[in-house]
């Protein structure tokens, strides 16, 4: 009979499981114990003692609980030949709780390895996030207080094993307006998802509210239904008052009818009395799972009550089981709840929400399912509004709102949120300097805060910068003449024998190694009783804050024309769509030459985009012509440019499929000319952010090296960093730029620096002029008011129609 380390040894080879010397060597001694001590130790114990060499050596589970049975297979036949029982290949015991932790274990770097290997397939499926937090003694977390801030320690969130936070400190003040800032895939998204999704064990007491939850929609249901039915304890309220009055008002004019009445009245009390319990079981099995400890026991034991008394109650026949008292205090619970709501105000309240970021009136009586991804979102940012919870997590609330959407909204944010607690994260950095009173700033995987917005943390982090680049420029120069006069005194000492000079080099080495911060970082003077712990130096080092850097993007120059003239013209161009009466664009005449830069202006459906269209070629005008120059090359970002990548390609692939005979290795640096370098050019689209995917657009656009840029909303899903890197790429673009966006900040940059730059040098004598045109009506016409004054104007139309 073969011994059990050479079986379990046969077995690595069988199944190409390849251990260290070393853990083989222990194993085999381990095995020869084990099997002197007992018998027949059994394959439990067996497992037991060397799974965690198989887990080390990155074993797949599955294959892991083939080796076993294999094993276990091999030791019956060993023992019993003639009665070798056969083990069903899907049967598997039941693992104990040090087994359970161990497979998770191995199953998570399986998931690891898996990743390793297969990158781009892993991203692209619904990521693992595991979000702890610091535990207080008595789990402060389950109970219902009267204070609404969060204040949590050593908050960790990862993501398919990708760190996120590590050790973080997450603190929210109630009324605080927060901007949560950071660059495109550190996880702030991920953030507001943990906090809304109960994945971070928040507050009970809390009513904490992402937009991303209410993205469902009833397609047959109206904007205005949608958003009234998004507070479900009103709507569960009025549900219950109008079963039951369908019962109490009905006809009870005969003895049967009173019977009827009464039957069916039972049964709508049973199902309320019902549907109560069991959001008191829900409730209850989540304190169930954040408690531990006695507490938890306690917490545990009522679920299990709680489960008993659901169970027992769903059984129960409505007529046998409701009582006369039961329904009299159903009946006036209901009543007396229903009278607290005003319908009628939460209808206006919704009404206002909505014509607020753009609605027109027959908009907001139309069917969901009529409305477009971009409208959508706007009922699911109007449902968040309409809720006033706690604590509001808006995630680039701005993205598809017009100009007038994005002042109203911030009016609103500023002026009727009192007592709430906002989180916003937004690309748009004059609404977020507008709204935001602190900054919580999402870096290198931790969180700090600043007080004041995102303008007021930039410039105070560039004075802090400079004035810690001050003092370590004077620390090094006085430890380089300390070390200079150390260096003079022992050759010194050397020379004439000269004791007293050690003793002065001994002292200024001591002063030497005292150099460091000699104010700490809230002005006070620096204390040995500052510095506790163990450090290599007696003073904190100067450590000047190297800022984030974000990836520059360069816009290709455009082959020369040689021409000064309108190189695209519109002469009396209009437009209608198929089956209208009315023109979109009526009789537009516009000259665009080289270096030109045009802005249009106008709320969202006025037709800036149908007028980008014609301009460049997408569409052909119904009247009118267009010219364009022979040699004229048109790069156009349009507002679907990025829906129309192909998730499941890689960028390089994209590129290559659209610009056939392209080699790879082109398609790297052309793409690392936007941002997009390493291992984000091999994943695959659908993984990346939503400001990767941008920048992937935007190269596919700038590879002709057009001699005009058409640009339709390119800031939406961008980070602040990245948008700035932006507008510097376009500042010295020679080219023309025609621009439509709502964000102030960006036009600004483009549009308002273009007189303080000389083109002196431009090889075609042709200079930048900036001119805006404001679009409604069907027509284009010159607005000469400059960007602030339109700002200005429509913030004027936005308080005077919602009267904020």
């Amino acid at each position: 009979m073969a011994s059990l380390t050479t079986r379990f040894t046969e077995n690595l080879r069988k199944f190409d499981i390849t251990l260290e010397d070393a853990a083989l060597n222990y194993l085999s001694s381990m095995l020869r114990v084990l099997s002197t001590s007992d018998s027949d130790p059994g394959i439990d114990r067996i497992r037991e003692s060397t799974e965690m060499f198989l887990d080390e050596a990155e074993v797949d589970p599955q294959r892991m609980d083939e080796f076993y049975r294999a094993l276990d297979s091999s030791t019956q036949v060993s023992k019993k030949p003639a009665k070798a029982p056969e083990v069903p290949a899907d049967e598997t015991k039941p693992l104990s709780g040090i087994e359970a932790r161990r497979q998770k274990r191995a199953q998570k770097k399986a998931a690891a390895s898996a990743t390793t290997q297969n990158r781009a397939d892993h991203l692209s499926a619904e990521p693992l996030i595991v979000a702890t937090s610091q535990q207080s003694r008595f789990h402060k977390e389950t109970l219902f207080t009267l204070s609404r801030d969060i204040d949590m320690h050593t908050v960790n969130i990862t993501v398919n094993n990708l760190d996120i936070l590590v050790d973080a400190h997450l603190r929210l003040k109630e009324g605080v307006r927060y901007g949560l800032v950071g660059q495109n895939g550190v996880g702030k998204t991920v953030l507001m998802r943990c906090m809304s999704d109960d994945i971070l064990s928040m507050p009970n007491n809390l009513n904490i509210l992402h937009i991303h939850q209410l993205e469902t929609f009833d397609e047959a249901a109206t904007a205005l239904t949608s958003v009234l039915e998004a507070d479900k304890q009103s709507m569960v309220v009025l549900r219950e008052y109008e079963e039951l009055q369908a019962v109490l008002g009905a006809d009870a004019t005969s003895a049967r009818a009173r019977t009827d009445n009464v039957v069916r009245l039972n049964v709508i009390v049973h199902k309320i009395i019902l549907s109560r319990l069991g959001d008191t079981l829900a409730t209850a099995r989540q304190i169930a799972i954040k408690r531990s400890g006695q507490r938890g026991h306690d917490a545990r034991q009522r679920e299990v009550q709680l489960e008993a008394d659901y169970a027992e109650l769903a059984s129960q026949d409505p007529q046998k089981y409701v009582t006369a008292e039961m329904t009299t205090n159903v009946i006036t619970e209901v009543v007396d709840k229903h009278a607290l709501i005003d319908l009628e105000a939460k209808r206006a309240a919704a009404r206002k929400i909505l014509r607020g970021i753009g609605f027109t009136e027959e908009e907001i009586d139309a069917s969901v399912g009529s409305l477009s991804g971009g409208w959508r979102m706007k009922v699911a940012l109007a449902k968040s509004l309409f809720l006033k919870p706690d604590v509001l997590l808006l995630d680039e609330p701005t993205n598809h709102l017009d100009l007038p959407a994005i002042l109203w909204l911030q009016e609103y944010l500023m002026t009727e949120v009192d007592g709430l607690t906002l989180v916003v994260v937004s690309h748009d950095r004059e609404f977020l300097d507008n709204v935001t009173e602190e900054t919580i700033i999402l870096r290198n995987k931790t969180l700090t805060y600043h007080v004041g917005n995102f303008s007021e943390y930039v410039q105070n982090t560039e004075e802090q910068r400079v004035r810690k680049q001050t003092m370590l420029d004077n620390q090094e120069k006085k430890r380089a003449r300390m070390v200079s006069s150390i260096q003079q005194n022992v050759q010194r000492a050397h020379a004439t024998g000269d004791d007293k000079r050690l003793g002065q080099v001994a002292s200024r080495k001591k002063k030497l190694d005292r150099l460091g911060m000699e104010k700490t970082e809230d002005g006070k003077r620096f204390k040995v009783s500052y510095w506790s712990g163990y450090h290599l130096s007696a003073r904190a080092e100067i450590e000047v804050d190297k800022g984030i850097t974000t990836r520059a993007l360069k816009v290709p120059e455009p082959e020369p024309l040689r021409y000064s003239g309108p190189v695209l013209t519109l002469k009396e161009a209009s437009f209608r769509y198929p089956g209208q009466t009315k023109d979109v664009i009526k009789e537009c005449s516009l000259d665009i030459t080289p270096g030109a830069r045009i802005a249009f202006l106008g709320p969202n459906g006025c037709g800036k985009t149908t007028l980008l269209n014609l301009l460049t070629g997408t569409t052909s005008p119904t009247a009118g012509e267009v010219y364009r120059h022979s040699r004229l090359r048109l790069g156009y970002f349009s507002q679907d440019a990025v829906d129309a990548l192909t998730p499941s390609r890689t960028p390089v692939a994209e590129m290559m499929t659209r610009h056939k005979g392209l080699k790879e290795q082109e398609c790297f640096a052309h793409l690392g000319a936007v941002g997009v370098t390493g291992d984000i050019a091999v994943r695959t689209i659908a993984s990346l952010s939503g400001g990767q995917r941008n920048r992937v657009a935007l190269a596919l656009v700038l590879y002709e090296q057009p001699h005009i840029l058409v640009l339709d909303e390119i800031t939406n899903h961008l980070d602040m960093g990245t948008v700035e890197k932006l507008a510097e790429a376009l500042q010295g673009f020679s080219g023309a730029l025609i621009l439509v966006s709502h964000d102030v900040w960006f036009l600004r940059e483009l549009m308002e620096h273009v007189d303080e730059e000389e083109d002196e040098d431009d090889a075609e004598g042709v200079g930048k002029e900036a001119m805006f045109y404001s679009v409604g009506g069907g027509c284009v016409t010159r607005w000469e008011g400059g960007l602030e004054r339109y700002v200005k104007s429509v913030m004027k139309q936005v308080r005077k129609g919602t009267n904020i």
